[in-house]
């Protein structure tokens, strides 16, 4: 699978999201996806798998090494001993000592982003989280971030597909060095219907 380098970690290409997926039907799904090809799971503390991606990714063939994990954390558990707390919340329902990139979910309006970052770096800093970013960031918020928060953000994780193309993130994504990554790239199903 194709991988790029971000921020000097290899991160595949492309990921299997597990937005919708619970239980069973979640670990199966995830062990599938591994045995086809996938080394990017992207799950979150939100969606309530956790557990079951980790589970499919012990039972897997594959190394844990050579699996790329996102997980994210919610925007009401965004102050500072919160999101420590999700952290480690998170690394025991995935069963791993690091996660390889850890993404706010959704902005807070509710918390300062200086507040919740500062515990994002700490995470990173200590082995726990490999990359840190943010999902669902508009360029201010990205701006934020990386200029006033001064924080070594790899990544923005948006809805972009051709109806929703997202140019201004990505090119400000560009211009700091982050990836870009990509949720509901087919507009639920929406671009494969439209001929």
């Amino acid at each position: 699978m194709m991988r790029m380098d971000v921020k000097g970690v290899r991160v595949p290409a492309l990921g299997f999201g597990t937005w919708a997926l619970r239980g069973r039907q979640c670990a199966d799904a995830v062990r599938m996806a591994l045995d086809v090809g996938y080394r990017h799971i992207d799950t979150a503390r939100m969606y309530g798998n956790e557990t079951e991606v980790g589970r499919a990714v012990r039972d897997s063939s594959v190394d844990r090494e050579d699996v790329f994990i996102t997980t994210k954390i919610w925007p009401d558990d965004l102050a500072y001993p919160d999101v420590k707390r999700c952290a480690e919340d998170s690394l025991r329902n995935l069963g791993s000592g690091y996660v390889d990139l850890l993404l706010v979910h959704w902005p807070s309006k509710a918390v300062p982003l200086r507040e919740t970052l500062k515990a994002f770096s700490e995470i990173k800093a200590a082995g726990k989280a490999r990359l840190i970013g943010v999902s669902n960031f508009n360029t201010a918020l990205m701006r934020e971030a990386v200029e006033e928060c001064d924080t070594d953000i790899a990544c923005n994780q948006v809805e972009y597909h051709p109806f929703l193309p997202q140019n201004r993130v990505l090119g400000l994504a560009r211009e700091y060095g982050m990836m870009l990554t990509a949720y509901m790239p087919l507009a639920k199903g929406k671009v494969v219907r439209c001929r």
